[in-house]
């Protein structure tokens, strides 16, 4: 859809709930709960109408993860289309808080005119099964699966999604998966235990890394939350250079 949308000034007083109101219905890929969308939007105040921001106006599409949004949007995009375009009136709950929150939006009641013009459904979040007996000593690597694509190397820079839960309580800490976005680092920067075990991974490939806490975040009392705890992971291997 190319051309940019204009949002009528409302009359009345602002809604309390959300109100999602469908202006171009799309046949394409549908957004869910945790998808990664590409979209035009246009932003304006309720009261008075006036635009505090668009991609329009910056002449570029943008992506992002619902799930880092405002709850308006992560509630008021999944059941788009690909191709469609939405108009999302958010109540300050769903948006920026009440007045006095600290952003120069609490308190306002927000629309949104949306295209949706793309739509990536990250996999789902591996499910890591509580671990049995005592914790390992050294590094454990499992391949869940092998990849067929290029080989991770020391010190290169990777392109993971990963889901981190600790090994005594199953309990998740971390998950890009959750995140639905990828995460691209170089492996100089990780812990020692990703160092150690991602190399030789293929793309495509996904792997289990029992972590003691000698490769993680050292041992209890050494200031990270993690301290003394033997982390599981299990990667995914998207790109490697």
């Amino acid at each position: 859809m190319s051309n940019e949308p204009v949002i009528e000034f409302q009359e009345g007083p602002p809604p309390t709930e959300l109100v999602i109101k469908d202006i171009t219905v799309g046949d394409g890929a549908e957004a869910t709960p945790g998808a990664k969308v590409e979209v035009h939007y246009l932003g304006v105040e309720f009261e008075s109408g006036e635009e505090f921001d668009s991609s329009w106006s910056r002449g570029e599409s943008i992506k992002f993860p619902l799930a880092g949004l405002i709850a308006g949007w992560q509630e008021g995009i999944p059941g788009m289309k690909v191709g469609g375009r939405r108009q999302l009136t958010i109540p300050p709950e769903l948006a920026y808080g009440p007045a006095g929150g600290g952003h120069q939006l609490s308190g306002k009641t927000l629309v949104f005119v949306i295209d949706l013009l793309d739509v990536v459904v990250p996999p789902a979040a591996p499910v890591i099964e509580p671990a049995t007996g005592p914790a390992p000593a050294e590094l454990v690597i499992e391949d869940i699966e092998v990849g067929d694509g290029a080989e991770a190397q020391p010190g290169a820079v990777v392109d993971v999604h990963y889901h981190g839960v600790e090994f005594d309580t199953n309990e998740v800490f971390d998950s890009s998966f959750l995140r639905g976005d990828s995460v691209k680092f170089p492996l100089a920067q990780l812990i020692p235990g990703w160092q150690k075990g991602i190399p030789g991974m293929k793309v495509g490939g996904r792997r289990k890394l029992t972590v003691p806490p000698e490769l993680a975040y050292g041992p209890a009392g050494g200031g990270h939350q993690l301290s003394g705890k033997t982390l599981v992971f299990v990667i995914d291997l998207l790109g490697t250079r």
